[in-house]
């Protein structure tokens, strides 16, 4: 088939469909664009405003869980679900839904709020990404995408300390997830990818890293590459932040 994935550099439900693709076998190619350039690319090129994106023998996909939807129908194994007369499967639907709606946007609040405190960080994030600019030229508009970026999402002071307050919760549901056998085995489910890929990018924040290391979730990460990116401890306030478990 002729796949095309469009992505953002860093984002976790991207990496969470690359990772798909990697485990079963998929050839593809990653078209990587600029922040805040989905908006008026997406449309033309498959059809939505958000990544990640795809197209499949021109088919148009939008958003990682119908994306990881429909390579299943394309390829059928491994399976990123359980067969439907499975007692797991409606259960690692919940829990890819949880982790897509609710999960999801608790990095991205909390590291675009760090952001606007060290824009100049964002440059860490970039990776492998092939921009379609030089990158000397990226870090004067730093600030400016961090305000941006920070607006697209919400981001605020206030949202990203209420973010911080109920992660720990948010993680010990994970921890259970994955001693109930849920997530966190031998092979993953597209409920370890869509939280695996939320947990990978937490971690690049040295002030929130250590409230996830030393726990279950963290080892979800397995199933991705090492995370480019790092926003340095000292850059969220201290008081904001909850005690590690």
């Amino acid at each position: 088939m002729n796949a095309k994935l469009y992505v953002l550099p860093a984002s976790h439900p991207c990496a969470a469909v690359e990772a798909a693709l990697n485990l079963k076998g998929i050839a593809f190619d990653r078209v990587d664009l600029l922040p805040m350039s989905q908006m008026l690319i997406g449309p033309l090129r498959y059809g939505g405003s958000t990544v990640p994106g795809m197209r499949i023998d021109g088919e148009k996909l939008v958003g990682s869980r119908a994306i990881m939807r429909r390579l299943d129908e394309l390829a059928p194994d491994p399976p990123l679900l359980p067969p439907p007369g499975d007692e797991r499967y409606a259960r690692v639907l919940e829990a890819e839904r949880w982790g897509d709606e609710v999960l999801q946007g608790v990095p991205r609040r909390i590291i675009d709020v760090a952001f606007l405190r060290r824009p100049h960080a964002m440059e860490s994030y970039i990776g492998d990404a092939r921009l379609p600019i030089p990158r000397a030229l990226m870090g004067p508009a730093m600030p400016l995408t961090a305000k941006l970026m920070a607006f697209k999402n919400r981001a605020k002071d206030a949202t990203a300390r209420a973010d911080l307050a109920a992660l720990p919760g948010q993680l010990d549901r994970v921890d259970g997830w994955i001693a109930g056998g849920l997530i966190g085995g031998d092979k993953p489910n597209a409920a370890d990818l869509q939280i695996g890929s939320t947990i990978r990018l937490l971690l690049t924040s040295g002030d929130v890293r250590p409230l996830i290391e030393n726990r279950p979730a963290a080892k979800l990460t397995k199933w991705f590459p090492p995370m480019v990116g790092e926003v340095p401890a000292g850059v969220l306030p201290a008081e904001w932040l909850p005690a590690a478990a």
